[in-house]
């Protein structure tokens, strides 16, 4: 089965477009995506909670990740408050953290600046 394709947003932000340019060439994309946006309103605080910490961890994600954020935050706040979280939960939230670039083998592809210094800067100076 063939690697799934790297979200453009998150292979700018992994530096993966300065690394290989042509294997995003191409690629089409929304030109100005929707930003994901508040928690939905009948979520717990729990779930508020880890909407916002992953929100805030994962730039890259728009409006059409809200749906699997939302699962997400669900079973990550369970996780936290019910100590009878089952196998199967644990292997869906693995797998949507997959979807969503967020586990550790994905963060270990993210280039993160040391320091407050903006890396674009070199672009504009």
């Amino acid at each position: 089965m063939a690697k799934p394709r790297t979200p453009t947003k998150k292979a700018r932000v992994s530096g993966t477009t300065l690394k290989d340019p042509a294997r995003f060439k191409g690629r089409k994309e929304p030109a100005n995506p929707n930003p994901i946006g508040a928690p939905y309103k009948g979520m717990t605080p729990a779930q508020v909670k880890v909407w916002k910490e992953y929100a805030e961890n994962m730039p890259w994600l728009n409006a059409s990740h809200r749906l699997l954020l939302r699962q997400v935050s669900i079973l990550a706040a369970r996780m936290e408050t019910d100590a009878e979280v089952g196998v199967s939960a644990m292997h869906a939230l693995s797998a949507m953290l997959s979807k969503l670039g967020a586990t550790p083998t994905d963060e270990s592809k993210v280039d993160h600046p040391d320091g407050d210094e903006d890396p674009d800067d070199k672009f504009f100076h």
